[in-house]
């Protein structure tokens, strides 16, 4: 040992204090971390690579106080005793964001409530065949919350046989999520190719790609209240019946009167708000550009003096114009126009035109296409809400879209190969509890304002599976999370127990 290395020892063992110090004996040593002492058992051994003594430390021996040594904690597990570990972090997180869920299919599924809630935790965290339940099951923690289900493939396809029959339940179940009062509803279908000649329900129909296989319409409310996203209620409908004409029995069988239908573009003919409002469903809907309905006048006028007033959306200005309307209107227009979108719009114009080689008919025509860059008209028999109010409502949309889009696809996958009607009714409601859970982690990382690092429906599998907990005998005891894990547990606001 140099002389620089002894100097350095004697330097920190002068910081020790002597009340600690006395406590260190030969082949000990003490270390100072975050201002408290820890005994450790330590030896040196010749490391003939780099010809120098090596210290090596044996073991932790306690904490060092000035009233003496705390000896460690350490616990002895016989060896005949199985240790076993089993998935923890993420069916954790989905339970304790969705206990209610549970607390509601006791009160209306009492006899059904347990592997269906579990069944759904894992479809939120895994997508796949329902036949891969079972192995998830066990090797997850849920088999220890919820033992002894038998949740193979045979026994699950009884299970959903005779629980499809159970629809008056099923609803029950879901209008106990409707908000009262106060709320928006957005309508939205999907068209799933089936194939089964036993599912009544599967008629040709049309949907968005062009296809005219027989399928199912399913028809989806999400209620929207106080800038909080909910899916409340789901129906099925032959393919052959339109999304408009359903809304008016969903909203029967919703049990609701006073609801909004925020449609997209596909329900811009006139034909489908007539229908609307022949229901007295309010809706609030967007409209082509190209249409004529509304009144380009504001655009023409230099600068922004055509506009009424501006306000702020996600530090974007949103310029608008309320088209004049008459008392007897049932419905009025709303013209909007959003700075950052004309900008981005106009700086890809490059790509679109062979500029300079332009006739004077195509400047006239650019000119004129131009104006309706960054622009968007919103149709609405809300005629008593405000410019601003309208645009942050439809807006809300795009935001629901982007995770619901992914779980129509799931549900496409999983509930087609079904061939009878009450096992696809079971299938959907399964997907039904699994998108609630997977809005609950939605809405408590936007809450959070961590939806920028995370993904809601990929966190839990990605981020949290991995997540175990290992059985020692009488206990479970928590291991140790990776550092992406406890960030992911953060952004949710949840602080895993390390025994339960």
């Amino acid at each position: 040992m140099g002389w620089q290395a002894i100097l350095q020892k004697e330097n920190f063992m002068s910081k020790i204090p002597p009340e600690i110090l006395k406590y260190k004996t030969p082949g000990t040593e003490i270390k100072c971390i975050r201002g408290k002492y820890y005994l450790q058992r330590v030896t040196s051994k010749w490391d003939p690579k780099t010809q120098k003594v090596r210290k090596l430390t044996l073991e932790y021996l306690g904490r060092v106080t000035a009233d003496g040594v705390i000896p460690r904690k350490s616990k002895m597990i016989p060896a005949e005793t199985k240790v076993y570990s089993k998935e923890f972090g993420a069916t954790w997180a989905i339970m304790q964001l969705c206990p209610d869920i549970y607390e509601k299919l006791k009160k209306h599924l009492p006899n059904y409530a347990d592997w269906l809630y579990v069944t759904a935790v894992l479809r939120c965290i895994r997508h796949g065949a329902m036949k891969y339940t079972e192995a998830l099951y066990d090797v997850s923690y849920l088999s220890e919350v919820f033992p002894n289900l038998n949740l193979s493939s045979s026994n699950l396809s009884n299970l959903m046989t005779s629980f499809g029959y159970m629809r008056s339940k099923m609803i029950d179940f879901m209008k106990d999520f409707i908000p009262s009062k106060d709320c928006f509803m957005l309508f939205d279908g999907t068209a799933m190719i089936c194939n089964s000649s036993h599912i009544n329900d599967a008629q040709r129909g049309y949907n968005s790609h062009g296809c005219h296989d027989p399928q199912i319409n399913l028809i989806y409310a999400v209620a929207i209240r106080e800038e909080k996203l909910m899916p409340v209620f789901y129906k099925r409908y032959p393919g052959s019946v339109r999304d408009v004409s359903a809304f008016a029995n969903l909203r029967n069988e919703m049990g609701v009167k006073d609801i909004v239908a925020i449609c997209d573009k596909g329900f811009s003919k006139k034909s489908d708000q007539t229908l609307m409002e022949e229901c007295g469903i309010d809706y609030l809907m967007p409209l082509k550009r190209n249409n004529n309905e509304y009144t380009k006048e504001p655009l023409y006028k230099p600068g922004f003096m055509g506009f009424e007033g501006r306000f702020l959306y996600n530090g974007r200005i949103i310029w608008y114009y309320e088209q004049p309307s008459h008392e007897e209107d049932k419905h009025k227009y709303f013209l909007f126009l959003d700075e950052t979108l004309q900008h981005l719009e106009l700086s890809n114009i490059k790509q679109s035109f062979d500029i300079g080689n332009e006739t004077p008919e195509e400047l006239a025509a650019i000119t004129e296409h131009q104006l309706l860059y960054g622009t968007i008209c919103l149709k609405t028999s809300l005629k008593s809400y405000s410019a601003e109010t309208v645009f942050k409502t439809y807006k809300m949309r795009e935001e629901i879209e982007q995770l619901f889009d992914t779980y129509k696809c799931e549900e496409h996958f999983n509930t087609t190969g079904m061939h009878s009607p009450e096992t696809q009714e079971s299938c959907l409601f399964i997907n039904h509890l699994s998108i609630l859970m997977a809005y609950r982690v939605y809405e408590r990382l936007r809450e959070r304002n961590a939806l920028k690092k995370f993904a809601a429906i990929k966190m839990p599998e990605l981020l949290l599976w991995d997540v175990r907990v290992t059985n020692t005998g009488n206990e479970w005891q928590l291991e140790p999370i990776p550092k992406i894990a406890r960030k992911a547990f953060e952004a949710l606001g949840l602080t895993p127990p390390t025994v339960l």
